[in-house]
Formats: structure tokens, C-alpha cells, sequence
């Protein structure tokens, strides 16, 4: 093994942190949580409610970004993680409101609505507790999130003997567990979306610039350049790459796919035939880079599999990513693949074997375009 290919190989192996974050993906893509980003929790409060308030002459007042108007408390949602496809999962919210007597006052913040368990908790007074349980909402889809609406918010004895405590109330006055405070509406539009398989589908497209220097290097266009299954090649040099498993923002600038199959680079010679195969590409958004897992043969004198590693940066065109939310698709035309160093040296170590070596304009360099992706995505 030459001094140049050592080097080049350990370049391969080298670890990339986004490569691990991208294999921690769960294994399947259904039913997944999405992280939340923005939403709003309204809770409607209840006449028979409203009546004991104001028949006691506790006022309900809104605490930080909150509101209140009429018989509604606005909250919003700060974070949460949220499977739309069924509104499982929980919402946090900020601000909160606080029930006010005279000169006490009991604030209810850092409310959290938990649709899995059917509950709502809360810091009451700088307590944490449940503040009360929810009948089962119903729940319908907007867009790539979701919304949900239970009819009655039930507090629980815990939460109705703080209150009343810190109000003073006593006998009859105090709040009975099990009152119905309202009922809630939870609306929330997810960070990044669960990206599934089926629907799903991405292509890389090989540069004219690159398969002019794999032709120069001795590598046959039709021949020499193929498919690895599950992927396929629907045009020459165009490769189909099944996608696996991925999260994506819907505007591209975070997230990560995985994709299956691959593509193999073939030079025939008397010797031994250099050959380079790339499978599993995953392109992380957030780094703008892809990684493929890599094997180099024959083993000798290349070292076969050589670990996953940084292939290409990823560049994403202006105007390049286009949603729909009514399919829930996400389209990406164009994103720039281009080599990194250790792309471009193990290229040029490979296919400029065996001797007598190719003419130096063949070399690829730093930045030389590989290709371009082109994206489609259906999220859950």
C-alpha cells in the first residue's frame, strides 16, 4: 500500500459527529414524535367556573407572553414533542395565568399538556403538581403538525386544595376536586418532520466535470459506473438512492436522511481492477455534508471496508426547497455535491492504479462537483 493510500485511508475512517447522530435514527419512521416549535394552548374556561370566580371575586390575569379575553386563556406553546399523525405526545407552554382574591394571588405557569396520559401539569403557587385530567381528545391534522381539543379540564384535589389555600378559602368557598376549569384546544407545528420511506426518494446525478476525470483515469462511462441495489440507475450516470429514515426542517436548514443502496466505480485493468463502492449515503443538513460508508478493493492491496466517512459538502441553492402542506411534501432540486480532501486524495490513490498513472488533469481536487441531489420527501 502506497504512503499516499495509508494516509487516505485513515482519512476514511475518521469519525464524524454528524455521521453518528445520523445512525441513531429509530428504526422505524411511523408514529414517530416530531419536536415541536410553535403552537398555542387556549383553554376556554366553563360558565359554572366563571360563576364561582366571580361570585368569590377571584379575577384570573395573564402572566408573561399569556393572555386572557372573555372566558379564554391563551397560552403558548414554547416546546414538545408531538406524533401528528395521532396529537400523542406533550406540549409546553410559557407565561400561564394567575387566579387572583384581594391581595393574594396563585399563579399557574409552566403548563404542560400531556394528550398521551390525558393530563395537564403545572407549577401552581411554585409548585409542581398535576393540575388536572382531560377527557380524550379528538384530534385532526393542519398541515405538517396537528391539533387537538378536549372538552372538560377536571383539577385534580391537589390542585384545588393549593389554590384554595393560597386564596384563603375557606368551607364553601374553597374549590371542590374534580371541577371542570375548561375545556382545551392545542394546536402545534413541528421543528423538523418525520421523513417516511414509502413516498420518499432521492437522486444524485453525477457531474459532467467528474465523469470526465473517471474516463481520464480509465474508468468506462456505461460500464464502469453502476448501481448498487436496492439502488438503481434510471439514466446513465443518475443514481436512484431509496430513502430509509430521516427528520428534516421544512425549509432544509436542519435535519439528516439516510438513504440504502449505492453506487460502484469500476476500473478494468490487466493487473487488478481498482474499485470503489459508496452505500449508505446519509445527508445531514444541519453540517451540510454527506456520509457513505466506503469499501476499496481488491483487498490487497486496497484495504476493502474503510469505515464510513465524509464524502461531499452538500450547498443548497437559493429557492431550491418547495413544501406543500396539504400532501405534506418537502422538494430539494439541486443541492451541490462536492468532494472534501479526503474524497478527492482517495480518488486520485485508487484510479491512478495500476501503473502507468493517468495524465495529472485527471486529478480531483478539493471542491471538484461530484453531482447534484435532487430530493423528494414525504413527511408523516
Amino acid at each position: 500500500m502506497t504512503p499516499a493510500l495509508q494516509r487516505s485511508r485513515w482519512k476514511w475512517a475518521a469519525p464524524l459527529a454528524a455521521a453518528i447522530a445520523l445512525l441513531a435514527f429509530a428504526s422505524s419512521a411511523s408514529a414517530a414524535r416530531d419536536p415541536i416549535s410553535s403552537g398555542t394552548t387556549d383553554l376556554h374556561m366553563k360558565n359554572g367556573f366563571l360563576r364561582k370566580l366571580a361570585n368569590l371575586g377571584v379575577t384570573v390575569q395573564p402572566l408573561g407572553v399569556s393572555t386572557v379575553s372573555g372566558k379564554k386563556i391563551g397560552l403558548s406553546v414554547r416546546d414538545g414533542m408531538l406524533d401528528p399523525t395521532d396529537a400523542k405526545g406533550f406540549l409546553e407552554t410559557r407565561g400561564g395565568f394567575k387566579l387572583e382574591l384581594g391581595g393574594r394571588g396563585v399563579p399557574v405557569t409552566q403548563v404542560v399538556v400531556n394528550s398521551a396520559s390525558m393530563s395537564v401539569s403545572a407549577k401552581i403557587a411554585k409548585a409542581r403538581m398535576q393540575l388536572g385530567v382531560l377527557t380524550p381528545p379528538t384530534f385532526s391534522r393542519e398541515g405538517f403538525g396537528a391539533n387537538f381539543k378536549a372538552v372538560k379540564l377536571s383539577l385534580t384535589e391537589k390542585a384545588t386544595r393549593r389554590i384554595s389555600n393560597r386564596l384563603g378559602l375557606r368551607g364553601s368557598k374553597r374549590l371542590n376536586p374534580g371541577r371542570a376549569l375548561s375545556n382545551l384546544y392545542s394546536t402545534a407545528q413541528p421543528e423538523t418532520v418525520t421523513v417516511l420511506p414509502k413516498g420518499s426518494s432521492a437522486t444524485l446525478k453525477l457531474s459532467a466535470a467528474a465523469i470526465e476525470k473517471f474516463v481520464a483515469k480509465g474508468v468506462k462511462e456505461a460500464e464502469g459506473i453502476t448501481a448498487i441495489a436496492p439502488a438503481t440507475e434510471p439514466k446513465p450516470t443518475s443514481f436512484q438512492l431509496p430513502v430509509k429514515a430521516g427528520t428534516l426542517a421544512l425549509d432544509a436548514g436542519m435535519g439528516a436522511l439516510e438513504t440504502t443502496g449505492g453506487l460502484q466505480v469500476l476500473k478494468e485493468g490487466e493487473s487488478f481492477s481498482p474499485t470503489l463502492r459508496l452505500r449508505n449515503v446519509s445527508i445531514d443538513f444541519t453540517q451540510r455534508a454527506a456520509t457513505a460508508e466506503l469499501e476499496l478493493l481488491p483487498k490487497p492491496p486496497f484495504p476493502g471496508p474503510a469505515g464510513r466517512s465524509a464524502v461531499v459538502s452538500v450547498t443548497l441553492p437559493p429557492d431550491s426547497v418547495t413544501v406543500d402542506p396539504v400532501s405534506r411534501t418537502i422538494v430539494i432540486q439541486g443541492p451541490e455535491a462536492r468532494l472534501q480532501a479526503g474524497t478527492a486524495s482517495t480518488l486520485n490513490d485508487v484510479f491512478n492504479q495500476p501503473a502507468p498513472p493517468p495524465p495529472p488533469s485527471s486529478n480531483f481536487v478539493v471542491g471538484d462537483p461530484l453531482g447534484t441531489f435532487s430530493l423528494t420527501l414525504q413527511a408523516q
